[in-house]
């Protein structure tokens, strides 16, 4: 019973949510294979050199990556008619829409809780293939006609990381203190996001995006009918998936960037930025003090908490943290706060992003001292 408790919360069904309109009504879309081109070599061999640089757990067929590594010599030529034809016809095969999940503990939260789980569906290791050859092609359908995706997206892209979003944040933050001015941050956490973008969202940015027909079909095609298996009682359970993105597939992440660039795409008001890493959304606001830093960043805040929420996702308020970035005197009051929908959101010391301790000088000593105990650990 707790397991299905995990399980059903982690993955619950959603359906009817209408996506907020990202593109014209009266923008084409093309609704035929124009631009579809059957699958090169070129591009099935890049996708096996990243299935050769993989060790990842085998999908419910058991068969690791390396054989198929393998068995792609002689089998090139018919694997990839396979896929054209797929692409051709829109057909995402169903038995490869069903992943194997597996629970990861999370560190320091009960065991009886569902947030204590990060969910990881193993998929057949055929299926990813087919999937980084419709990622390269969405990738560069992005990048070389657009729309593209924002700029202030640094997760799941390449030649993006952790560090260039904590780059961006600390550029925005020693412009503002240099000129007197402070910056208040505010990190937002969307609760269960990568399980619970609506399917509708992503479609919907799919057509903003001007994906030719073929994508926007294979992409509706791999997400309907999916379901994730675990065993229960003795037998194999089944659940089915309305919404999400399976969190240890190719295209998953990509999906999730572009559903989710709706908020990023949302006009701030003057002084306000979003920086995010996947689905972690980082707030700034400065102003000439903290008291008109903390206006604007209320105001701010609650415009992009609108947004996710227009797109069928929950902000855990009551999770978010807040720090001020300020120069010499001038320090936020002791016990301030944001109110943000009713939720006080406490401005701290320090600030938890992106794996780093940071606090208001960027001197890191919090960051060390929890670090420590680690590093003696290992």
């Amino acid at each position: 019973q707790q397991l299905e408790l995990v399980v059903k919360t982690l993955f619950p069904s959603r359906v009817g949510i209408e996506p907020p309109l990202m593109a014209p009504l009266t923008s084409e879309n093309d609704e035929s294979n124009t631009g579809m081109a059957d699958i090169t070599e070129g591009e099935l061999r890049a996708a096996v050199i990243r299935l050769r640089s993989k060790k990842a757990a085998p999908g419910p067929d058991g068969i690791p990556g390396l054989a198929w590594v393998l068995a792609l010599g002689p089998l090139e030529p018919w694997v990839r008619a396979l896929f054209s034809a797929c692409l051709r016809q829109g057909h995402f095969p169903r038995s490869w829409k069903a992943g194997k999940l597996v629970l990861l503990r999370k560190e320091g939260r009960p065991a009886d809780s569902p947030s204590a789980y990060r969910p990881i569906v193993l998929l057949d290791e055929v299926s990813k293939l087919f999937e980084r050859v419709i990622s390269a092609r969405i990738i560069k359908q992005l990048e070389q006609v657009g729309p593209d995706l924002s700029e202030h997206q640094f997760g799941f892209r390449r030649g993006r990381s952790t560090i260039d979003a904590i780059d961006r944040v600390r550029t925005l933050v020693d412009v503002a203190v240099s000129q007197g001015e402070v910056v208040l941050a505010v990190s937002l956490d969307i609760a269960n996001a990568f399980n619970t973008l609506p399917w509708g969202c992503i479609k919907e940015a799919f057509r903003y995006h001007v994906m030719p027909g073929y994508l926007q079909r294979i992409v509706e095609a791999y997400l309907s009918n999916r379901a994730v298996c675990y065993p229960a009682g003795g037998r194999l359970v089944q659940k089915n998936m309305s919404c999400g993105v399976p969190q240890g597939s190719v295209l998953g992440p990509l999906l999730w960037n572009i559903g989710y660039d709706w908020v990023l795409r949302g006009v701030n008001l003057q002084g306000v930025e979003v920086t995010c890493y996947a689905d972690d959304t980082l707030v700034t606001a400065r102003g000439k003090n903290f008291r008109e830093a903390r206006v604007l960043a209320t105001a701010g805040v609650a415009q992009v908490v609108a947004r996710i929420r227009r797109l069928g996702l929950e902000v855990a308020l009551n999770k978010s943290e807040a720090l001020c970035f300020h120069g010499p005197r001038k320090a936020p009051p002791a016990g301030s706060d944001l109110v943000v929908g009713g939720v006080s959101i406490a401005v701290e010391s320090t600030m938890k992003y992106l794996g780093l301790v940071l606090d208001s000088r960027w001197k890191f000593d919090k960051h060390f001292q929890c670090l420590a105990p680690k590093v003696i650990r290992a």
